[in-house]
């Protein structure tokens, strides 16, 4: 027995003003098997769209007050991905059509709708809807790849250096705090001498599951260099920032002793534009961290050290 061809579930969108054929329209699609949402004017089509999960939109292309045409600009500017728009209209005009692929729709039906026609259109409809969420997928697969520390899963350099301006900006602006912190994994090159590279990936990876673990969700990650990580901290003072450093510090000991490496360290370098004279810029949050971590390698290691007005003692 020829078992029947599988079926697509996809949501729909009806927009028609009119609600008989609106009714007659979203049945054809239940017999389908679609999920129907309807709507009888444009505002009630804008509420009724959902950017992520709607996969096609079948609109009347004459209502009052706001056409299918406009609505259409209007719902391509709330789409966070590619849904096709498909017209029904009694109008069967070259200029009309060539108005509604203008406007962005993706084809168009005549009323009244013939239900074979329909399946046919829906068919290609949701093969290029299916085809599109799939390239954008990918896409924004290989945007994170690019953007991520393929070893610690925190960001790596480029996110950096595009977030501490952007975050660096909005702090000034708006005269709010913000704190970088620089962590660097203490005698890591003693490791690698001693346990091989593939136990000091393993401590690198584990110190980017800690960060990823222990701080909060506005915190930014970031892998700057070999053993060495920043944390961009908005809406952070440079008293909160260590609290933030010691509970890292002393969660990655306590985790690292599990290794075969043993019990290991890291030590921290704090600043904050709260503590810094002037505009900061940059370089000299970079700096004064920098400056701040250097007096925690020489006070010990195993220790957070926050920064004043840079240049930094010591």
């Amino acid at each position: 027995m020829k078992s029947k061809p599988e079926v697509v579930r996809a949501q729909i969108l009806v927009v028609d003003d009119d609600p008989a054929a609106a009714t007659a329209t979203s049945s054809i699609l239940l017999e389908f098997g679609h999920a129907v949402t309807v709507a009888h004017g444009w505002t009630d089509a804008l509420r009724a769209f959902d950017p992520s999960s709607t996969d096609l939109v079948l609109m009347d292309a004459v209502m009052p007050n706001v056409d299918g045409l406009k609505l259409t600009r209007l719902l391509r500017e709330q789409s966070a991905s590619y849904v096709p728009m498909v017209f029904l209209t009694g109008l069967t005009s070259k200029e009309v059509r060539e108005q509604c692929i203008n406007a962005g729709a993706d084809d168009f039906l005549t009323k009244p709708v013939d239900p074979l026609e329909l399946r046919v259109r829906l068919k290609a409809m949701l093969r290029i809807r299916a085809l599109t969420k799939a390239l954008e997928d990918k896409s924004r697969e290989f945007e994170r790849a690019a953007r991520t520390d393929s070893l610690t899963g925190v960001g790596n350099r480029r996110v950096f250096d595009e977030r501490i301006m952007v975050e660096l900006s909005r702090a000034t602006r708006h005269q709010r705090p913000l704190s970088l912190l620089m962590f660097d994994l203490d005698h890591f090159k003693a490791v690698n001498d001693r346990f091989g590279h593939m136990a000091g990936d393993q401590l690198l990876a584990l110190f980017g599951q800690v960060l990823r673990d222990q701080l909060r969700v506005t915190d930014i990650p970031c892998r700057y260099g070999g053993e060495e990580f920043m944390i961009i901290a908005p809406e952070t003072t440079a008293d909160q920032a260590k609290v933030l450093a010691e509970r890292v510090r002393r969660v990655f000991a306590r985790s690292a002793a599990e290794l075969k490496t043993g019990p290991q360290t890291v030590s921290v370098g704090i600043a904050g534009t709260d503590m810094i004279e002037g505009r900061p810029d940059r370089e000299v949050l970079v700096l004064t961290a920098d400056a701040a971590l250097y007096r925690a390698k020489g006070r010990g290691r195993d220790r957070v050290e926050v920064g004043g007005s840079w240049p930094a003692d010591g």
